[in-house]
């Protein structure tokens, strides 16, 4: 399973007070869970979002509360 198309079709991805944020709309957005770590950065790569840790590690997310390090 991966995220909705619509997040992957608007493309807006933002790191926020330490929370991925992808946004549907201009107002609706799904928050990722993070939990763990602080994000520093964060991306769009195909269907799954990469998202950089403060720790160097990139955790590659495929839904909202799963993924895999990388």
């Amino acid at each position: 399973m991966a995220f909705d198309k619509k997040y992957q079709n608007f493309g807006v991805v933002k790191v926020e007070n330490n929370t991925v944020r992808l946004y549907e709309s201009q107002q609706n957005y799904l928050t990722l869970n993070t939990s763990g770590g602080t994000p520093v950065s964060a991306n769009w790569s195909g269907e799954n979002v990469h998202v950089t840790m403060m720790d160097g590690k990139v955790r590659k997310y495929s839904m909202q509360q799963t993924y895999i390090v990388i």
